[in-house]
């Protein structure tokens, strides 16, 4: 039994009839032969052929492409039916020729009506297995099989791209494709039989022949594709023949040729080459090194040419009036040739001309006036060449430079200094201004322009000072500005320096310090200016602690600052010195302040100590660190501040403190029992209750107190309070001194000789009273609680 394979691919969907509805992947197996296996996979279908049936097809559910790689000859009705009206792409992978009927029948059993695309590639001569070897075929079976490739007719097919490595193609193998208006062809032949395209002539719009092996190419055979629209020849001419290839009137006869490419075709064209064929739009003749010069008259009938490319050629030179009849003419692209000049007159009449191309070229030197005609330019790509400095009078915008000052730019609005070179960096809209070397003492003046900003380089000239910033033209948009190899000895950044400087390099000057007033420029909020220093002959004493300090913070932004030494430490870099270093002075000057402000502060703890309280009670009463005096908030809830307990003896007293406690700064509200409690309410439940309800209990201690039941009850009560609180709320008043202190009750006793107490008529009475009320907060000046009787 002889094996076969067909190796069957369906890359994406089926469209189905005239509704190009999508099949179902699982309906691809119902047709399936019963000795294979199909089995739906996420968006493919794989179905699984054994023995005999040696068969792989996968099938996806994202477009209408079908692959198929092709081994043997063999029955095709074991395949699945699909029956489909269009396919719009069906690709071959040839390893054996097959009958005249194989791709009918092919596409009979798929049920595929119409097939937009074909791609085949002819592998014949990579396969491993020839006719010769089979066993025992099929002689019927294999009768119509020969030794070249047969085409049946296929509805509606539109382009058909052929790829073969045979040395001979038969002439009449796109004799079926009736429609055919796309070809592509990549071949390996030697010669192609004259009358190839007979049978699509009528119908060709786009050919294009890819034959990398030496060739010969007859002419002639594109004189009947008279609808040929679109033509590309990428040959490669057998040697010794190199002018042959496509000289005369090849393309003469074209009348409807609007798009061609050549490439690698000879080196040589001939000038009546394009005569005619005055349709085209696109002409591109490349990848011939050969090719050195072009006739004058070549593009003369050319005047729809938008597009011409002639790169990668050998070209060395062009004729001043070669594109004397391009006036609609919008790219040209000379790049990669070996040009070294360019006439000013040789633009001028590309009066369209948006993009030229002329990099990687050998030109050396241009006419300041070359492109001053084309005023559509607005692109020229000029990397890779080898001139410096050229003058171009254009707009700057359009040009495109390989090392930035390759290009140098004339304008209507603004001159470069004579002693400098000027040009504009494209991306970045910068004007650069290079005067290195130039032997200037001042500033030179410089372009005024619109552009973002100017990078300035003044190395190695004789500047000694920078004038202010307003002073020379054009010298405020500097952002850029190197000064290394000079002479200046100071810098002021307020009045010398542009406001958006980002880059300033004054290395290898005479500059001996940067002051206080430069560093605090530098260290504004807005301000990111970089800077480079080395080189210079700093002085480090106490006038470079500023710049020592903002090294220390902001290192990045002194590019070099591990190459900047002191003339007086250079041997050590000057971010490592120490402050003490530079400034042995500025160090004693700073430890007898500290040692000033520790003798303040000891002498202020001491004073605090000794005399804590009276400074708080002076406190309180001005009304000022109310936070330091003030205690906490335990007795919000209670009615009074104050409760007054004395004897109604004692009443004289009682009408000078209620007017000082009840108004002024410091109004409390004050209980007496005379004016505010309930008449004929128990007694010693009314002391309980106002002893409760005060923040403090008010003692008037006099004789007549002593003498009194109720006032002392009034005493042990708040006493009492105070012990179960611990918290002191007596306020004892020596109204008058006592004349038997040994019958004062052992409480009262015992307390008056463990606490302090306030003499009437003390000159710091009322001080230590208010102190000694409770204190708060929010009374502060111009506010007064309500005081005096709640009943």
């Amino acid at each position: 039994m002889f094996c076969y394979q067909i190796l069957f691919v369906i890359m994406t969907t089926l469209v189905v009839t005239n509704n190009a509805q999508i099949i179902p992947l699982s309906s691809y197996c119902h047709e399936v032969h019963d000795l294979c296996t199909c089995e739906p996979q996420s968006n493919l279908v794989r179905v699984h052929c054994p023995s005999e049936y040696a068969m792989i097809m996968q099938i996806t559910d994202d477009g209408t492409n079908i692959a198929m790689s092709y081994y043997s000859n063999t029955s095709v009705s074991w395949l699945p039916r699909f029956d489909v009206q269009q396919v719009a792409m069906f690709e071959f992978d040839a390893y054996n020729y097959w009958s005249e009927t194989f791709f009918r029948d092919l596409l009979s059993a798929l049920g595929v009506q119409e097939v937009l695309k074909v791609q085949f590639r002819d592998r014949s001569l990579e396969t491993e297995t020839s006719l010769q070897d089979w066993d025992n075929p099929n002689e019927q079976q294999f009768a119509n099989i020969t030794n070249t490739w047969f085409f049946s007719p296929v509805p509606a097919l539109e382009y058909f791209k052929f790829e073969s490595t045979q040395q001979v193609l038969p002439a009449t193998i796109f004799q079926a494709f009736d429609n055919l208006t796309t070809l592509e062809l990549r071949l390996a032949v030697r010669e192609l039989p004259s009358q190839l395209f007979s049978s699509i002539s009528h119908s060709l719009q786009t050919l294009s022949i890819v034959n990398p092996h030496m060739f010969h190419f007859r002419p002639e055979m594109l004189r009947e594709l008279q609808q040929l629209r679109n033509l590309s020849l990428k040959l490669s001419p057998p040697p010794g023949n190199k002018s042959d290839q496509l000289r005369n009137h090849v393309f003469t006869s074209m009348l409807q040729l609007e798009e061609l490419r050549l490439s690698r075709a000879n080196g040589h064209v001939d000038a009546r080459m394009f005569t005619g064929s005055n349709r085209l739009r696109f002409i591109r003749i490349n990848k011939n090194p050969q090719l050195s010069e072009l006739p004058s008259e070549l593009f003369a009938d050319q005047t729809n040419l938008s597009l011409l490319d002639l790169s990668c050629n050998g070209l060395s030179k062009l004729p001043v009036d070669l594109f004397t009849s391009q006036g609609n003419l919008k790219l040209l692209d000379l790049s990669n040739n070996r040009l070294t000049s360019l006439s000013s007159e040789l633009f001028g009449p590309l009066k369209s001309l948006g993009k030229l191309l002329l990099n990687q070229n050998s030109l050396t030197a241009l006419n300041p006036t070359t492109f001053a005609d084309v005023r559509s330019l607005d692109f020229i790509d000029m990397r890779g060449t080898q001139f410096y400095g050229v003058k171009l009078n254009m707009p700057f915008e359009a040009l495109v430079c390989t090392n930035d000052d390759i290009c140098q730019y004339k304008s209507d609005h603004w001159e470069c200094d004579p002693h400098c070179i000027c040009w504009v960096q494209r991306q970045t809209r910068q004007l650069f201004v290079d005067c290195r070397g130039a032997a200037l003492g001042n500033l030179p003046p410089l372009p005024h322009t619109r552009l973002v900003s100017t990078v300035l380089k003044l190395k190695n000239n004789s500047i000694s000072e920078l004038p202010d910033a307003s002073e020379v033209i054009g010298y405020a948009n500097v952002s850029s500005l190197s000064l290394s190899d000079n002479q200046l000895s100071s810098l002021d950044a307020v009045r010398q320096l542009p406001a958006n400087l980002t880059m300033l390099d004054v290395r290898r000057n005479l500059i001996n310090v940067l002051d206080q007033s430069f560093i605090t420029h530098l260290q504004q909020e807005n301000n990111t200016m970089v800077m480079m220093l080395a080189g210079n002959p700093l002085i480090c004493d106490c006038n470079a602690l500023p710049l020592l300090g903002f090294v220390r913070a902001q290192p990045q932004r002194v590019m070099d600052i591990g190459e900047i030494y002191c003339s007086s430490w250079p041997d050590k870099p000057f971010q490592q010195l120490e402050v003490w270093e530079l400034c042995p002075s500025y160090v004693l000057l700073i430890g007898c302040i500290l040692g000033g402000l520790v003798i303040v502060a000891c002498l202020i703890s001491v004073f605090y100590l000794i005399y804590q309280q009276e400074l708080k009670i002076w406190l309180y009463n001005h009304n000022c660190c109310l936070w330091w005096v003030s205690e906490e908030e335990l007795d919000k809830d209670k009615t009074y501040d104050a409760f007054i307990s004395y004897s109604h003896k004692d009443e004289q007293i009682i009408g000078e403190l209620l007017p000082k406690l009840e108004n002024g700064l410091h109004a409390f509200r004050v209980c007496l029992h005379g004016r505010d409690w309930l008449v004929g309410d128990c007694i010693p439940e009314q002391i309980v209750r106002t002893v409760n309800d005060s923040k403090r209990v008010i003692i008037v201690l006099s004789q007549h107190f002593i003498d009194s039941v109720w006032a002392r009850m009034e005493f042990r009560i708040a006493y009492q309070a105070t012990l179960q609180d611990k918290r002191k709320r007596i306020i004892i008043i020596l109204y008058k001194e006592l004349q038997h202190f040994e019958g004062i009750d052992s409480e009262l006793r015992a307390y008056l000789k463990l606490n302090t107490y306030l003499k009437w008529g003390d000159p710091l009475f009322w001080n230590k009273l208010h102190y000694a009320m409770p204190h708060n907060r929010r009374v502060l000046k111009g506010q007064k609680k309500h005081a005096g009787p709640l009943i």
